[in-house]
């Protein structure tokens, strides 16, 4: 099996943590990648729920989970754009959800991959069951 983590599960990886399932082969959405990156790249002195993690650890550390941010991890897969546009497309039509939202149904469809989420986001979670995938809120 397959399973997609979300950005906050994608930085508990990146700083160290395990996947939901770590047996199981892991991918996270490009617009979820964008997410961590720009909260954790562009984050000042206030940080957010993305960006905190990264800043509270120590220095050597951080930064070594921010290269690996930079350099995304052989090991955490990513499904271009080119494979999911028709398929964000067609799942459009009937559910309503925003780019974040398509690009995690199509993805999980593609991959017919558990989500894992750090929050609950309703209408993506009923969108995936609808679709018969499994999703999970792991907090």
């Amino acid at each position: 099996m397959t399973q997609i983590v979300d950005d906050q599960l994608l930085s508990e990886l990146l700083r160290g943590g395990l996947p939901p399932r770590p047996d199981e082969a892991v991918f996270t959405t490009g617009y979820w990648y964008v997410r961590l990156c720009q909260a954790v790249l562009g984050a000042s002195e206030r940080t957010g729920a993305l960006s905190q993690p990264f800043a509270g650890q120590p220095a050597s550390i951080r930064e070594q989970a921010v290269r690996k941010l930079l350099e995304l991890p052989d090991e955490i897969g990513l499904i271009s754009l080119r494979t999911l546009g028709p398929l964000i497309a067609r799942h459009r039509r009937r559910h309503r959800l925003n780019a974040l939202g398509s690009e995690a149904l199509a993805a999980a469809a593609h991959l017919e991959a558990s989500v894992f989420l750090s929050v609950p986001s309703p209408r993506l979670e009923d969108a995936l069951r609808t679709e018969g995938l499994h999703v999970e809120v792991i907090r």
